[in-house]
């Protein structure tokens, strides 16, 4: 009689993950999805720019990016037009973008050294703004996918108050820490779930509008206008009626100095 076999069929590894794709290619590919226009403030001054919205889609990626070009600036009471490298797209500067991968369930956030601003936009929160649109757009996409660690490295000449400024910025999307030196300069953020960060930023200072809110704005210009030009027409009228009351009342003057003269003129030949 045959024992039965117990041999069980060997364990086969699961295959190794595909490496991420690299973003300069999906940035190649990428699509435009549409602009917006974006209402900030340059030095206590208003200015606009054109915010731009692109996505690439492969069997192993989703890929998100927005990118920020200046149109004008108010300075002295005029309008400027913006110049140079504050104008133009850049895939460098003034841009942010997520990469989700899906073999790895997970999402990168970049540019890799972190979002660089031109000098015109320095301190503006920009970058802020920037960080958090691709982050509300992963969030409403792959909320269960973990955040890839970002590195953040600071030089050695780096300030008490630029390190904490680095820091605060990605503390405040929600992103955690791993430091790599006692001096905080260096680290890994990171994150569990892309559905826990926050996507946050100072709406009253960058607002950017759809094209449902420039109608709506275009709207309410127009009445403004309206609104001023009748405030014009009834105040013109007014001077109009208080410029033709002045001319009576110096007229009626004018006759009743002549009747007083000729009075008393008269008065003076009867005497004499």
């Amino acid at each position: 009689m045959n024992a039965p076999k117990t041999d069980k069929p060997p364990l086969t590894e699961p295959a190794p993950l595909p490496a991420p794709e690299n973003e300069t290619y999906l940035t190649g590919i990428a699509m435009p999805l549409g602009e917006a226009v974006v209402q900030m403030t340059l030095g206590g001054q208003p200015a606009y720019g054109i915010l731009q919205r692109s996505r690439a889609f492969t069997e192993q990626s989703d890929f998100f990016r927005v990118q920020f070009r200046g149109y004008a600036r108010q300075a002295d009471g005029r309008w400027l037009p913006m110049e140079g490298d504050d104008a133009q797209l850049h895939n460098t500067y003034n841009c942010a973008w997520v990469r989700l991968d899906h073999p790895s369930r997970t999402a990168l956030f970049g540019p890799k050294g972190g979002i660089q601003l031109t000098p015109a936009f320095a301190g503006s929160g920009l970058d802020t703004f920037l960080f958090a649109q691709v982050i509300l757009w992963a969030k409403g996409v792959r909320p269960d996918y973990s955040v890839s660690p970002g590195l953040v490295s600071m030089p050695s000449t780096t300030t008490e108050d630029e390190r904490l400024q680095r820091n605060a910025f990605y503390a405040s999307q929600g992103f955690q820490f791993d430091w790599q030196d006692s001096t905080q300069k260096t680290a890994l953020y990171f994150k569990e779930k892309v559905g826990k960060l926050l996507g946050v930023w100072d709406a009253q200072a960058i607002r950017p509008f759809n094209g449902e809110d420039m109608l709506r704005m275009l709207a309410e210009q127009d009445t403004d206008r309206y609104d001023l030009e009748l405030r014009l027409h009834q105040l013109q009228h007014r001077q109009q009626s208080l410029q033709m009351a002045l001319q009576k009342e110096r007229t009626t003057a004018q006759i009743l100095m002549g009747v007083t003269v000729a009075a008393l003129l008269f008065g003076l030949w009867a005497v004499l």
